[in-house]
């Protein structure tokens, strides 16, 4: 099939494609002009085929962007960090990405049913959530999903064919932040004994004892224990020793004179 002949039936031919061509024979020969209605269809076919070349080219530039959104996005799915899987409406795995792998744990096989097949030990029923987000349209997020001694962020985005499971093992900063609080509230005791032990104290100008919010009069040793966590341990100062065992503390005084 000559080039006439594939464009003619586009265009819809004015004249039959034995005459066209036969009057077109006659245009190779110089002493014998194209008639009028044979020039008046090479204009419009000529016309045509740049409409064609232009519709042509228009297609070619939709194509090459159509390729370079794929690979854009293609990129997006790949390389995004958090794990993702998509799953078709029936919860069967299509694909899941490089950050899934890299996570470590079986991966899923495509075909697998998600949250039977895969990922099947959560302790609630995530594969009647994957369900109800497909079936209502709704995004279902799981912000702290215990699994298999991991803290997973799990969120179900549903699109018209399927859905698009992402998963983020956040174990690491709720350890973070478990010894965050820990150390908040160690700190909040610390600050309670000291604020405890501020203030005005009614102690015994004699024996030393201190009354309690009670009313209750204790030794010193025992207050302090009982609002703080100060242990005691007893012992005697040098006055008391030379007071109360006056020969020891001269023996005491003579090794000290004698060492130095």
């Amino acid at each position: 099939m000559t080039h006439l002949e594939f464009l003619i039936p586009l265009v819809g031919p004015v004249v039959s494609t034995e005459n066209f061509f036969a009057q077109a024979e006659y245009m190779n020969n110089d002493t014998i002009p194209p008639t009028e209605e044979l020039q008046s269809e090479i204009n419009r076919l000529q016309k045509r085929v740049g409409e064609l070349e232009s519709v042509e080219h228009k297609y070619k530039t939709a194509l090459a962007d159509l390729a370079e959104k794929e690979v854009f996005n293609f990129a997006l799915f790949q390389y995004n960090p958090a794990s993702i899987v998509v799953v078709d409406r029936s919860g069967r795995v299509i694909k899941s990405n490089a950050a899934k792998k890299k996570a470590g744990g079986r991966l899923p096989n495509i075909g697998d049913i998600m949250y039977r097949d895969y990922a099947s030990h959560h302790q609630i029923d995530m594969f009647s959530r994957l369900m109800e987000a497909m079936s209502t349209g709704s995004i279902l997020r799981f912000p702290e999903q215990p699994y298999e001694g991991k803290v997973l962020s799990i969120t179900i985005a549903p699109f018209p064919n399927g859905a698009i499971i992402i998963s983020e093992d956040i174990t690491e900063q709720k350890n973070a932040e478990r010894d965050r609080i820990k150390l908040i509230d160690d700190l909040k005791r610390a600050l309670d004994e000291v604020e405890t032990l501020r203030g005005l104290l009614p102690i015994c100008a004699s024996c030393k004892k201190i009354r309690d919010d009670q009313g209750y009069w204790n030794h010193i040793e025992v207050y302090i224990s009982n609002h703080s966590n100060v242990d005691f341990t007893h012992t005697l100062c040098p006055d008391c020793v030379k007071h109360f065992y006056p020969e020891y503390w001269h023996q005491l005084q003579e090794k000290s004179h004698s060492h130095t």
